[in-house]
């Protein structure tokens, strides 16, 4: 009995979806990035590209990169979090329903991870292939998030 609880219990913690902390205030910073449908762009093996492409360089600087959730299309009003900050491989809510999403990196450098948003119930999810672009979500909204 207690075996089969635990099974359960499991199994049900496999799907779970955790809560992620966003700022508290707002910011229009991927307003001004180039706007595209993500559902016409093509992912990359599992790394976030700047919209250069890749870059060689013995001092990266992944970081600050900030992700993005915007709940209009074109990234206005955007909720913010720290991507050095979010667990690897785990589906979470991002407590925001957005309609766009960007990863804003000042070094424009990309990322060495692949980051994915996807609808509620972290069943599916989309790979954001580049930095410093604005991606509107469709069918909005969109609320869940994962890096891996």
């Amino acid at each position: 009995m207690r075996s089969t609880f635990a099974a359960v219990a499991l199994a049900l913690l496999g799907q779970a979806v955790y809560a992620s902390p966003l700022t508290a205030e707002t910011t229009d910073v991927a307003a001004a990035f180039p706007v595209v449908d993500l559902s016409s762009v093509q992912a990359h093996p599992n790394i976030t590209l700047s919209q250069g492409g890749i870059h060689i360089d013995a001092a990266q600087q992944e970081f600050p990169a900030t992700l993005l959730f915007c709940p209009t299309v074109s990234c206005i009003s955007c909720f913010g979090i720290d991507l050095s900050s979010v667990p690897t491989n785990e589906c979470l809510a991002s407590g925001v329903n957005f309609a766009s999403v960007s990863i804003n990196q000042p070094s424009n450098e990309g990322l060495p991870f692949g980051v994915f948003v996807g609808p509620p119930g972290c069943e599916s999810f989309v790979q954001l292939p580049a930095v410093n672009t604005c991606y509107n979500v469709n069918p909005a909204p969109f609320t869940d998030y994962a890096v891996a």
